[in-house]
């Protein structure tokens, strides 16, 4: 429990919680870890709501011709699952984890709605999470529909860069996580297409990109 509450005094889920509060929101969660390929939900969903405590998680869907769309990538800190309460639409996505190891808590619906109910400080800090969640999907559709394939994966190198970057000298680095067809799913195009893409970027010293970490230039981060 301990090692719980430890995890959520770090996310904005608990921000402002007092002690008890926090004691509560975390023993009302279930900790669970999966490792990559696993799936944390399938479609049609559990009426659960996940926090992301560790590792990486993409959210997909199938089309009608059987081809993968990933829709978000989640990061330490996110909430996924129903996160819209008291939706009683159909859910087609899943979730699989795509780091190495993944921890998170899942939390019943009903039962995080009915906490929510008698506690200010978790209503607020849930709709930021989620606010930020849809805006950050809102900002995804309008870069596929306005911006060439080239500039969406560029827009993507950037969300990660600043999301999960860590500086090294003038450089910033992320942990690459995703094949090269994740990131045609990710982006609406091709393996060959990001292949093709990547070795441009590699040649004009933009990225250094191999299956472990993507190293990004500053000039392309400002670009």
């Amino acid at each position: 429990m301990e090692t719980k509450n430890f995890y959520l005094k770090s996310f904005q889920l608990a921000h402002d919680l007092s002690e008890q509060q926090i004691q509560e929101l975390g023993a009302s969660m279930i900790q669970k870890e999966a490792k990559k390929g696993q799936v944390v939900y399938a479609e049609g969903g559990e009426k659960k709501i996940f926090l992301l405590v560790s590792g990486k998680v993409k959210i997909s869907e199938v089309n009608s011709s059987g081809d993968e769309m990933i829709k978000e990538l989640v990061l330490p800190g996110d909430l996924f699952g129903d996160v819209l309460l008291h939706y009683e639409g159909p859910n087609y996505e899943y979730a699989e984890v795509i780091s190495e190891r993944a921890i998170y808590f899942a939390i019943g619906q009903e039962q995080m709605a009915s906490m929510m109910r008698s506690n200010y400080s978790l209503t607020i800090n849930y709709m930021v999470k989620v606010n930020e969640k849809f805006k950050s999907l809102e900002n995804r559709y309008v870069n596929m529909v306005t911006k060439d394939v080239k500039s969406r994966l560029i827009f993507c190198f950037k969300e990660w860069a600043r999301r999960e970057g860590k500086k090294f000298g003038d450089k910033i680095v992320v942990k690459n996580s995703l094949t090269h067809n994740d990131l045609a799913n990710l982006i609406s195009t091709s393996r060959q297409t990001v292949t093709v893409i990547l070795n441009e970027l590699k040649e004009s010293g933009d990225i250094n990109y191999n299956r472990r970490e993507i190293e990004f230039s500053p000039i392309m981060l400002a670009s």
